[in-house]
């Protein structure tokens, strides 16, 4: 028996010890075949991931979208690094079904790098490999722990390897920075999203992943100043993205989930509700040039929420009160009024002008006009002005919150307000004329493309919003903006997130209208 109970302590000893070495190897290999996935999310918060399998490169390159996005001169450097690298047979047999990450990076004087990454399968062939590169008439320079690569059509990038790590880019700083950082032993939330994203998206052509977290500092090169208007949304946003590439040669379509890992995200507040049915769109005038919707399935669960938001960002005391006061002094119950009559969508839009508006829809609107009655001040007939501030903001938070005092009026079951009386004058005036967005061609394509319900969507009108753009982003992207080889001819941008308990089921959109057939066109 003694035999025995000391052959069972062995035994289990043995498994324990064998399961430890694989378990270690196991991590060991998993934190090796990641190496270039550490180094792209620990250099940008924006990766366009895919694998360089045969033939992918080649309908990516097909695509002239992306010559339309990106720019000539960064597109020709991608076509030069497919023609004279890739396409060799040593450095495609280095890289064979591995993942190449292609990043975006903030550079110096308001450039933007690219910077590729992927790993080898042996290390041990670099000497093969560098020398496959040269004889292919390509240019090495050594330069400290990089070389300088000088292609034939005289292109220029800089290669860093670090042990089975491959960088490159245009960008000499880019290699050297990531070169310089240490992968290994570090938490990485973002990568972590990635790896568990990919479990679930391995037969798709290509990914984009986003980290808002650090999309702001790309943006710095892009826009002078702080991001406002529809783009403040960009923000402070601890969010990631995961997309997949949908092809197409008439529009940018990716399609993925989003997850607000701050759990006191105003977004977050939408991630778990039921997607609507979206109609509050159809009140905006023909020159809105950016909006937000958000929509609430129930209103008093979701109050609930929004009152914790208030916790977390210390307001909610000040909220109670302002309510309380409020009441007090004009002998009402606010509760009774916009938490009643709401139905389940507000927005938040600007105008080629940049003036901003807002509106919510109404079950009731007669019904809420009476009991404002109290609360307002006439401006003129239609338009009032709310005598208490920091209304809409209780009750709706984060989007309301520019909207102190406003000016309102409220119509066929819509509340719109704005802190401008004039802009509502003008705002009527397209609606009772029927100028509105929802007629435009461009909008219709665009809108038919989505689905219908959702909880939350971002959009930007590029014709009404290419003014706006031209005074805040800087003077090279402005002129990309505007020119016919770059994106002029895309018509808008839609971020569009629907509720899926606790993430956002997502669509971005980034539209192109067909070019016109001309009369001629169809001849043979």
């Amino acid at each position: 028996m003694k035999k025995i109970l000391i052959s069972i302590i062995l035994l289990l000893i043995a498994i324990v010890a064998m399961a430890y070495l694989y378990f270690s190897k196991l991590n060991a290999d998993h934190n090796t075949s990641d190496i270039g996935l550490y180094a792209a999310t620990s250099s940008s918060g924006f990766i366009f991931s895919f694998e360089n399998e045969k033939g992918i490169t080649d309908i990516l390159k097909e695509q002239h979208l992306f010559n339309e996005i990106l720019g000539d001169k960064k597109y020709q450097q991608l076509s030069s690094l497919k023609k004279y690298l890739l396409s060799l047979s040593k450095v495609s047999q280095a890289i064979d079904n591995q993942n190449i990450y292609f990043c975006l990076v903030p550079g110096s004087n308001q450039k933007i790098d690219f910077l590729c990454l992927t790993q080898l399968n042996n290390p041990n062939h670099i000497p093969q490999l560098i020398h496959s590169i040269k004889v292919s008439g390509t240019q090495l320079e050594d330069l400290n722990n990089l070389k300088k690569l000088t292609l034939a059509d005289s292109t220029i990038f800089y290669l860093g390897i670090k042990g089975n790590l491959v960088a490159l880019s245009n960008s000499q700083q880019q290699v050297t920075a990531v070169l310089a950082k240490t992968l290994k032993d570090k938490t990485d939330k973002f990568a972590e999203y990635i790896q568990a994203s990919n479990r679930f998206n391995k037969n798709n052509l290509a990914q984009l992943y986003i980290n808002f977290n650090i999309l702001p500092a790309l943006l710095k090169n892009i826009v002078s100043g702080k991001l406002n208007g529809e783009l403040s949304s960009l923000n402070n946003q601890n969010s990631f993205a995961a997309l997949t590439y949908n092809y197409s040669n008439d529009k940018i379509l990716l399609t993925g989930t989003t997850v607000a890992n701050d759990p006191n995200n105003y977004y977050n507040l939408f991630s778990d509700l039921h997607p609507q049915k979206i109609s509050i769109q159809n009140i905006l005038p023909i020159n809105t040039a950016a909006y937000t919707i958000f929509a609430i399935d129930s209103y008093l669960p979701w109050r609930k929420k929004l009152n914790q938001w208030f916790l977390s960002k210390k307001e909610d005391k000040k909220v109670t009160k302002l309510i309380t006061d409020i009441n007090a002094k004009h002998h009402l119950n606010l509760d009774d009024i916009f938490p009643k009559f709401f139905k389940d969508q507000l927005i938040t839009f600007q105008l080629n002008t940049t003036e901003k508006i807002g509106a919510i829809n109404l079950t009731n609107g007669d019904k809420l006009m009476q009991l404002l009655i109290d609360l307002s001040v006439d401006y003129t007939d239609e338009i009032k002005l709310l005598k208490e501030a920091d209304i809409l903001y209780a009750y709706f938070g984060l989007p309301l919150e520019d909207f102190k005092r406003p000016f309102y009026i409220i119509l066929d079951n819509y509340m719109i307000f704005a802190n401008n009386a004039s802009t509502l004058t003008s705002f009527l005036n397209n609606y009772n004329s029927n100028r509105l967005l929802i007629n435009s061609p461009n909008y219709i394509s665009a809108n038919n493309q989505l689905p219908g319900n959702s909880s939350i969507i971002f959009y930007i009108d590029h014709a009404n919003s290419t003014d706006i753009f031209s005074k805040t982003i800087y003077l090279p992207y402005d002129r990309h903006l505007r020119s016919d080889k770059g994106l002029k001819k895309y018509d808008s941008f839609t971020y569009q997130l629907s509720g899926d308990n606790g993430k956002f089921q997502t669509n971005i959109l980034i539209n192109k209208q067909p070019d016109v057939l001309q009369k001629d066109s169809l001849a043979l």
